[in-house]
């Protein structure tokens, strides 16, 4: 059966076709032609990989004009089956979503793909039409920003490398704690002083935000932002957000809003409308972000962001062993509640990894669903799943990457069939090894209290016992792959953490079974293991990988973390 592209193909349907015929012949073996076919001359059977003139003729029931950016159609008619969508991702996405459904390929990370094997292909008939539950969609861990694997997932985030090819992206200009990007202090503060923040009576810039209310401040950023969005056209958001520190103005004009608001979020929120509402004519497709963050997380009283502004509201105070709905989180919960009523684009900024330690286990793998979930029965529109993003080898970031951008596609699928398809397609036989450690860490954890910044010390979940439990199942794992290369190095990779927990740890884990007269599990000394550890982390790996560079967000590289074990 041949596939029909057709005339004016825009770039992403044109690779459409292509990554089609690339996967069905990788699936079956035989190769798929690629046929330019027109409403006058259409072969008698085929699938129509766009919306050009013959999915028109073929399918005139679909309303291709009316179609959202990213919604899909797979439809099947006779002889005929239509993989379309909106404009400019939409069809793109169409064919992944069959192959993904029907076909069962698996894009769990560069170096891993999933394609079962098969001499046919039936499909019984089938009508979907869909729109992502999310508009925003960035599971922001380094594996994800290959722009290839981020567009087989369905993934449209900021960070990725999605070119044209891929449909584009979501372009934000300017990310997050811009408002000294937009009025840099050394350029400023000596002329304008009054445009920074008067705290303890003394205008200052050093760990301060903008006096959001400052009239002359407010015209001169309408300007500025003006002239970015000129500079980037291809911009759909604009951050306009503090800083990332505290330091609120505390002039009568900013307090006297932030008191009737209840919040700091009001003088904020209050420029950020001001800005939206003077750019919003010349500017119509752009909107205009802002933070719910830290300090300013609370919503506003009265105050309603405009039409054209996003609040971005981020959980980074949250325990993240638990689901954001339980109760050792109802202040993120009633915040999100509150902004949910009041904003009409609403954005997260979530958390999933320990910042200070990627690579040691934060067993939150079993309340990522139930997250999202929450997220989308309020309303939030955005999602940015915050992991570890500067370098390969965190603690199970592949898992987290493609869960996570299965549940932004569609947050009502089964999470915890989504982590046993993942384990069991990217480890093999090692799955059940591997699903048992992370069991065990989870039920450890699920009554303290797990931030994203917690340290070794303070997590009940990395004791002797669970810790030995634990190195026992991945030494199980790499025992079930050993004849399986592939496996092999990926269960090697994904045992790192375990190591990792008993190295900083080393000396109260050894106290530990001297008191309770238990074995030890791990190199007989902590020298060796550091070496073990480190050959691993920095050895090569597949097409996709390299070698891991830094183990937390403060920049740390392997080889100096193995130099402090040794420091006294």
């Amino acid at each position: 059966m041949p596939i029909l592209t057709q005339e004016g193909a825009i770039p992403a349907e044109v690779y459409a076709s292509e990554e089609l015929a690339h996967w069905l012949q990788q699936m079956t073996g035989a190769p798929f032609e690629r046929v330019v076919a027109s409403h006058e001359s259409i072969p008698p059977a085929g699938i129509v990989v766009g919306q050009g003139s013959v999915a028109r003729k073929l399918f005139p029931e679909v309303p291709f004009d009316r179609l959202g950016a990213e919604e899909i159609v797979i439809l099947s008619k006779g002889r005929y089956l239509l993989l379309a969508g909106g404009r400019p991702r939409g069809t793109l996405y169409a064919v992944y979503q069959f192959l993904q459904r029907y076909g069962g390929i698996r894009w769990f990370a560069p170096w891993a793909t999933l394609v079962p094997k098969r001499r046919t292909f039936r499909l019984n008939p089938v009508r979907v039409q869909e729109s992502p539950a999310f508009e925003y969609r960035e599971p922001f861990w380094y594996p994800a920003f290959d722009g290839d694997w981020a567009a087989r997932n369905c993934v449209n985030g900021h960070r990725p490398s999605l070119t044209e090819k891929h449909g584009g992206k979501v372009e934000y200009v300017g990310f997050v704690h811009t408002f000294y990007w937009l009025v840099p202090p050394e350029q400023y503060f000596e002329k304008h002083p009054e445009w920074y923040s008067l705290i303890d009576g003394k205008r200052q810039w050093e760990k301060a935000q903008l006096c959001c209310t400052n009239p002359q401040l407010r015209e001169f950023l309408v300007e500025r932002v003006r002239q970015i969005l000129r500079e980037n056209p291809q911009a759909q958001i604009i951050s306009i957000s503090q800083n990332d520190w505290k330091g609120a103005c505390q002039c009568d004009a900013c307090r006297a809003i932030d008191e009737r608001e209840g919040t700091p979020c009001g003088s904020v929120l209050d420029m950020v409308n001001y800005i939206a509402e003077r750019l919003e004519k010349e500017f119509p497709h752009v909107a205009f972000d802002t933070l719910a963050y830290w300090y300013t997380r609370k919503p506003t009283r009265t105050l309603r962001p405009r039409p054209n502004v996003i609040i971005r509201l981020c959980s980074i105070e949250c325990s993240f062993a638990q689901p954001l709905e339980h109760p050792m989180n109802k202040d993120f919960a009633d915040d999100i509640r509150g902004w949910s009523e009041r904003s009409q684009r609403l954005y997260v900024w979530d958390y999933t990894t320990n910042f200070n330690h990627y690579i040691l286990p934060h067993p939150n793998y079993f309340v990522l669903g139930a997250n999202v979930r929450f997220f989308h029965r309020h309303g939030v529109r955005g999602l940015f799943e915050q992991g570890a993003y500067q370098s390969h080898g965190a603690e199970m970031a592949e898992l987290r990457a493609w869960v996570l951008a299965q549940l932004m596609w569609n947050p009502y699928q089964d999470d915890g069939k989504l982590i046993d398809e993942f384990l069991k397609g990217y480890y093999g036989a090692a799955a059940p090894h591997i699903k048992r450690a992370m069991g065990r860490f989870a039920e450890r954890a699920k009554d303290s209290r797990m931030g994203c910044f917690i340290q070794p010390k303070d997590a009940p979940y990395l004791d002797l016992e669970t810790l030995t439990y634990a190195e026992q199942n991945w030494e199980r794992a790499e025992q079930a792959v050993r004849h399986d290369p592939e496996r092999l190095w990926r269960v090697q990779i994904g045992r790192l953490p375990i190591w990792y927990a008993w190295l900083v740890k080393w000396e109260s884990l050894q106290e530990e079974a001297r008191q309770k007269g238990k074995g030890w599990a791990p190199a007989p000394s902590r020298k060796a293991l550091a070496q073990r550890w480190l050959e691993r982390a920095l050895a090569p790996g597949p097409q996709g990988w390299t070698p891991i560079t830094h183990v937390n967000e403060w920049g740390t590289t392997p080889q100096k973390f193995v130099e402090s074990l040794e420091a006294p």
